[in-house]
């Protein structure tokens, strides 16, 4: 390594903010590469004591630093074990970031293993310090103190290195290339350089020829029978030691066996616990298998997809193998993402030869190391932070034209968009989700081939996802995405040396764009500010009906729409005219230019396309109103005051027609896709939302003993949520109620803003019973939050949206769910007023509905196997006191309900729950 000396760190504080947070704990390893010199570490006491949560987290209590040290009592000892060294640590730069505060500084450059654990191992399930410890057989008994954290950072390093010489030779290579085109300007560079010398280093080899795959699933001859009555076989031919037989689960496989058998569309509700993924993947395999066909699997979230991949899909084909083995061998299924999930190989070489431009070449280090060692390419694999995920389309396959490009990775079979293409043509099964589904019914998929049946599982959450896909966002900084890739600098240099005039010509006509579209936006905004309905969120905003089209102040917009989408237009022109020259270049290049040549054409083309699509699709919404969709325009008062057009569709039923009427069958499935029993009309919402008609109905409760495993209270001493004291009274509540439960407890609600407001009271009340509030959003992503409630029992989860559904905290982790108010829609979203405004009752037949809907979403992330035991509060009056409050209720499973006061509810919990032994 580059220094001869370092001091591997790790510092503990009371919070993240250097400015006003404190260090309580110093742990340092003085050392060479190879041994260790000194040892140290020290409690410090601060100014103030850290929160309950960082103490729960450190084992450091109040107790412990009172009678240690001030910082400026051990600083000279700090001082004297950082001179004349590099600090090695996680993360060091927050460390680091403390230490400048009090201006302590090692002289040396710092080497950051998690840095380098990201690029050398850039597809591990985790980088934080224990994970990496885990995997690599570090011992790490006394986490999150600090000497055993810079120990472990010191082991990690050497581990680390050892990864490294391990890696493919192509990729060290790159690499190393990489490092050298950097130079000292990236601080990994000279680490992996001096990591690099004495290994051997083959010339690269990353394309990998494969066989052409089929281009249609193999059909197997199965045994005479019934679709139904061989599902009925499979499910039947393992025994109740290996395999839970359940009663609903074969009613169910039967039900979508005859769907698949006759055809047409059925929705199917099967409570949780019934097993509907393979109640619905045996019958779905068989009749693929038998006909030869594929057939669509469709998900909404990560972990179901993940759960089908690793285990149910296995699971399935056990169960196929007492039907016929050979079908059971020969099944095929894979898992397919939209064409912006996969690298691109092209553009992963033309990037690596711009490196210099990239503000942070992270992500460029972790794909050519991953790049040699993944299979499919999905960037599912690196699980990006979100600064990443930006970055990221500079190397996705999408947008893109390289299936028809003649590209050489297509052509020798290693790119990983057409590798998966050709899987998916030869699988039985095709998992996607939603969004690639919707995605592909409308604008078509190079990933998803036709299936002529489809399931879609978490069905309730197609509407939105739809909805989704078929929106946009039209920020002055949108439009500008185009420009910017046009004028990228490598990019602009490169066609320069090809094409100087035509280069010279599109950046002209992208700096002509600029003053146009400014204008543009500044009208759009002034527009929104001058003539708002609605001002919520720290936004104005105005729906473009008709009344607002008419107003005279929107000639002014429309005029302005025609000059930018003129510019744009001549730009997209200039990009093309570039893309013409460069191919007539191409004819007459050497061998050597011919590549950069096909690269620059390719980009040209595409930043044509992509220049077009986005100004059309601005220039329509303002200038053309449409019955089918929804636009409006919101400027934000706070920050930039920045103004975005919006659009979605006024309904998604049209978009969706395709499923229901030109394949085979489609099957809707989900737990909870039905506001009442499917006598009274219950699925009724749900097929008029997404279109369906004439669909086969059925509907399975759940097998939990909902009776003894659950509670439903009513707090009769609760607060209408119209109420201005609600969020006062809830913050009490929830700190009563998750103290009864011992923790393990998750409060859902409908906006951030009344998960602050609540937080704010309820946290120092929870402290004071020795539970940890982690919040959404303060505390981090959902998966973050959840992770927080699995890992300390004493926690108490707040949560928004994305925590009503999807998640799954099995066992006593989760003891307690809190809705703290009856989730109808917020008054403020455009696209559901004008979607409401549709029925003659709007409450009744669609605010409503969509409520009951979302609380029994919310109620399902209670009770997750047969053993857990819960109970569900709701903390707004309306549920007892409005007529429709009963509707909510009876919406749920049959579980116990009890009116009471929360005092009352609290007492009843301490002797309902099992005890908290977390």
């Amino acid at each position: 390594m580059s220094a001869e000396v370092y001091a591997a760190i790790d510092l503990e504080m009371t919070g993240l903010k250097p400015r006003s947070d404190e260090i309580i704990e110093i742990g340092v390893v003085r050392c060479t590469p190879e041994r260790v010199l000194e040892r140290w570490s020290t409690l410090v006491r601060p100014e103030r004591m850290p929160p309950l949560r960082v103490q729960r987290m450190t084992g450091i209590t109040p107790e412990l630093l009172k009678g240690a040290p001030r910082f400026e009592e051990v600083e000279p000892k700090l001082r004297s074990l950082l001179s004349d060294v590099g600090l090695i640590g996680h993360n060091v730069a927050f460390d680091e970031s403390f230490l400048e505060v009090v201006d302590v500084r090692a002289t040396l450059p710092s080497t950051d293993t998690l840095l380098l654990a990201q690029i050398v191992d850039p597809a591990a399930p985790s980088h934080r310090l224990g994970d990496l410890c885990t995997r690599y057989g570090i011992d790490l008994d006394d986490a999150h103190r600090a000497l055993a954290d810079a120990e472990a950072s010191r082991r990690l390093l050497l581990a680390l290195r050892e990864r490294f010489a391990q890696l493919p030779s192509a990729a060290r290579r790159a690499l190393t290339e990489l490092a050298l085109s950097l130079g000292m300007l990236w601080p990994p560079g000279s680490i992996l350089l001096e990591w690099a010398e004495g290994l051997p280093v083959s010339e690269r080899q990353l394309s990998q020829r494969r066989q052409p795959y089929a281009s249609e699933p193999a059909r197997v001859p199965l045994p005479r029978g019934s679709l139904a009555d061989l599902t009925e076989q499979a499910f039947q031919s393992i025994g109740n030691n290996e395999f839970e037989q359940r009663s609903e689960q074969l009613s169910m496989a039967r039900d979508v066996a005859n769907a698949l058998q006759t055809g047409g569309p059925a929705i199917v509700e099967a409570g949780t616990g019934t097993g509907k993924s393979l109640a619905y993947l045996v019958p779905a395999a068989l009749w693929a298998l038998k006909t030869g066909n594929r057939v669509g699997v469709s998900t909404h979230t990560i972990n179901l997809q993940q759960q089908l991949e690793n285990k149910d899909i296995p699971m399935a084909r056990r169960l196929i193998a007492g039907v016929s083995a050979e079908a059971s061998e020969l099944l095929q299924a894979v898992v397919v993402k939209g064409r912006g999930n996969y690298l691109c190989r092209r553009k992963l070489r033309t990037e690596l030869g711009r490196a210099a431009q990239w503000t942070d070449p992270k992500l460029l280090a972790r794909a050519v190391v991953w790049e040699a060692l993944t299979e499919r390419g999905d960037r599912a694999e690196l699980r990006l932070p979100a600064p990443e995920l930006a970055a990221w389309e500079r190397l996705s396959a999408a947008s893109t034209t390289c299936l028809i490009d003649g590209c050489p990775f297509v052509g020798d079979g290693s790119c990983f968009l057409s590798r998966t293409r050709d899987q998916a043509s030869e699988a039985h099964i095709v998992v996607a989700n939603h969004a690639l589904l919707v995605s592909n019914l409308v604008y078509g998929s190079a990933t998803l081939p036709d299936t002529p049946v489809v399931i879609v599982d978490e069905a309730h959450a197609l509407e939105d996802v739809a909805t989704d896909q078929l929106s946009a966002v039209m920020n002055e900084a949108w439009v500008r995405e185009g420009l910017e890739r046009a004028s990228q600098s490598e990019f602009a240099a490169e066609a320069a040396q090809v094409a100087p005039a035509q280069a010279d010509a599109l950046a002209s006509a992208i700096a002509s764009a600029e003053r146009p579209l400014h204008t543009l936006y500044d009208r759009l905004g002034g527009f929104a500010s001058t003539h708002s309905q609605d001002s919520f969120g720290g936004a104005d905003q105005v729906t473009l009906t008709q009344g607002a089209r008419n107003n005279p102040a929107w000639s002014e917009i429309e005029e302005a729409s025609e000059h930018a989408a003129l510019a744009l237009a001549q730009a997209a022109q200039a990009a093309e005219a570039l893309q013409a020259e460069l191919e007539l270049e191409l004819l007459d290049a050497k061998e050597a230019e011919r590549q950069k040549i096909i690269t620059l054409a390719i980009e040209a083309r595409e930043l044509g396309a992509d220049l077009r699509e986005r100004i059309d699709r601005l220039h329509q919404t303002l200038t053309a109103r449409s019955d089918e969709e929804i636009a409006w325009i919101r400027r934000e008062r706070r920050k930039s005051g920045e103004a975005a057009v919006h659009s979605a569709p006024l309904s998604v039923a049209e978009h969706l027609l395709p499923l229901w009427t030109e394949t085979h069958s489609a099957v809707l499935t989900g737990a909870t896709l039905a506001t009442g029993p499917v006598a009274e009309g219950g699925f009724a919402y749900l097929a008029e939302r997404l279109g369906v008609e004439d669909a086969a109905e059925s509907q399975y409760g759940s097998p939990f003993d909902y009776e003894r495993a659950c509670r439903i209270y009513l707090p009769d001493d609760a607060l209408d949520a119209d109420d201005p004291r609600h969020n006062e009274a809830v913050g009490h509540a929830v700190a009563r109620l998750a103290a009864a439960a011992g923790g393990r407890t998750m409060a859902l609600f409908r906006s951030y803003s009344a998960l602050r407001q609540v937080a704010r009271i309820a946290e120092p009340l929870l402290e004071e019973s020795g539970l940890v509030l982690a919040a959404q959003g303060r505390d981090g992503s959902p998966a973050r939050i959840v992770d927080a409630l699995r890992a300390d029992r004493c926690t108490v989860a707040f949560g928004v949206a994305s925590l009503w559904t999807g998640i799954d905290v099995p066992g006593d982790a989760l003891s307690l769910l809190i809705i703290t108010r009856l989730p109808f829609a917020p008054p403020s979203d455009p696209v559901l007023q004008a979607r409401g405004e549709l029925y003659e009752n709007e409450f009744m037949e669609f605010a409503l509905p969509a409520a009951v809907l979302q609380f029994r979403q919310g109620f399902g992330r209670l009770l997750r196997t047969r053993s857990d035991r819960g109970a569900v509060a709701v903390l707004d009056r309306r549920i007892a006191t409005r007529r429709y409050g009963g509707q909510f209720l009876r919406a749920l499973p049959p579980a116990p309900v009890s009116r009471m006061p929360i005092e009352a509810i609290a007492a009843e919990l301490r002797e309902f729950l099992p005890p908290n032994r977390g």
